[in-house]
C-alpha cells in the first residue's frame, strides 16, 4: 500500500492552506527544494532575546516565554537541518541552556512559572506536582539536552558536558525496561547524536534495545490511543531499531495511510479535555500541520509515496 499522488497532493494543499509558516517552510525544504534559510527565518520568530524558544513552538504550551521544552523542539529542527555551531539560532539556544541549568540538581526545569499564565495542556500545569509528573526532569528533557551539548560541544563548558554525561547514563541504568514514552524518546535522541563518543553510544544502545522492545506498542488495536507505535521510534529504515519491528512497521505504515483524513491531513489523537477550548483549537491546528508533515516524511523514507 502506498499513499497515492492525489492523497499526497491533498496533504500538501492542507499544509499550505492551514499549517504554520514554519511547517510550510519545512515541507518546501524536504519535498520541493526549499532553502534552510527560509526555515531558519520562520524558526527565528519563536526565539526570545534570552536565546530560548517559546511562542507555542510546542503547541500544547502557548506561553510566549522561553522554556526548556520548546528550546529542545527548536534544537530538533536545527539538528534536522544540520545547522552549524556558528549559526546564531544555535549559539543563542545553547547559551540559554547553559544559563538556565540547575547545577544543584543537575537538571533543567522543563517549563517556567510564566507558562501557567497562558493557555496550556493540563499536563503543562505549573504546580507542585510538575517535577514528579516528569520524573524530576532527569530523563525528559535532560537526556535529549546532553545530546545537543555533544553536538555543539564548542559552545558548552567541558566540565558541564562531563558531569551530565555521567548523570544521564546513571539515570538510564536506574530506569526500568518499560519506560515512560517521552523519557525513551529523549534517550533515543541522545543516542542519535552523531558526535557522541562511541563507548557512550554503545552503553546507551545496550539499554535502549531492551527498553524499546518492552515499551513500543506493537499491536495495531493500540495505535488509535496516545502511545508509542513503531514509527515513533523507527522513522527511517536507517534506524538501528528497525530490525526489531519488521512486520509491525509494515502494518504501522499501512495504518498511517489509512488514517489520513478527508481533508488530506493527520491530526492529534489527544486533546486538552475541557481546558482552554479556544486555545486548544489553535493548538490542534498547529499539531495537525506538524503531524501531516511528519507522516509524509516517514512515508517517503519507507518508500510508501507514489
Amino acid at each position: 500500500m502506498k499513499l497515492t499522488r492525489k492523497q499526497h497532493e491533498q496533504a500538501r494543499a492542507y499544509i499550505y492552506a492551514h499549517a504554520r509558516p514554519l511547517e510550510q517552510a519545512l515541507y518546501a525544504y524536504h519535498f520541493e527544494g526549499g532553502t534552510t534559510e527560509a526555515v531558519f527565518d520562520q524558526l527565528a520568530s519563536y526565539q526570545n532575546a534570552d536565546g530560548g524558544f517559546g511562542h507555542a513552538l510546542e503547541p500544547d504550551l502557548r506561553t510566549a516565554a522561553s522554556s526548556t521544552i520548546a528550546t529542545t523542539v527548536g534544537l530538533q529542527i536545527l539538528r534536522e537541518l544540520r545547522a552549524p555551531s556558528d549559526h546564531a539560532l544555535v549559539q543563542d539556544a545553547m547559551q540559554y541552556l547553559v544559563t538556565t541549568y540547575d547545577q544543584e540538581h543537575q537538571r533543567w526545569p522543563i517549563i517556567p512559572p510564566a507558562a501557567g499564565a497562558a493557555p496550556h495542556a493540563p499536563w503543562w500545569e505549573y504546580d507542585a506536582g510538575l517535577p514528579q509528573r516528569f520524573g524530576e526532569f532527569l530523563a525528559n528533557p535532560r537526556a535529549e539536552i546532553v545530546g545537543y551539548l555533544y553536538e555543539y560541544a564548542e559552545l558548552v563548558p567541558p566540565e558541564l558536558l562531563g558531569s551530565l554525561s555521567e548523570a544521564a547514563i546513571a539515570r538510564l541504568e536506574q530506569l526500568p525496561n518499560t519506560m515512560e514514552m517521552h523519557d525513551l524518546l529523549c534517550y533515543v535522541r541522545l543516542a542519535e547524536t552523531k558526535s557522541l563518543p562511541e563507548a557512550l553510544q554503545t552503553q546507551i544502545m545496550d539499554k535502549l534495545h531492551k527498553v524499546v522492545a518492552a515499551t513500543v506498542a506493537r499491536e495495531r488495536d493500540t495505535w488509535d490511543d496516545y502511545g508509542l507505535p513503531p514509527l515513533a521510534i523507527v522513522s527511517t529504515p536507517a534506524s538501528p531499531f528497525a530490525p526489531m519491528f519488521a512486520e509491525e512497521l509494515e502494518a504501522n505504515l499501512d495504518y498511517v495511510i489509512e488514517q489520513q483524513r478527508d481533508n488530506g491531513a493527520w491530526g492529534p489523537n489527544w486533546s486538552w479535555g475541557d481546558a482552554f477550548p479556544e486555545a486548544w483549537r489553535s493548538a490542534e491546528r498547529d499539531w495537525t500541520g506538524i503531524l501531516t508533515l511528519g507522516n509524509l516524511s516517514k512515508l517517503r523514507a519507507w518508500g510508501r509515496l507514489e
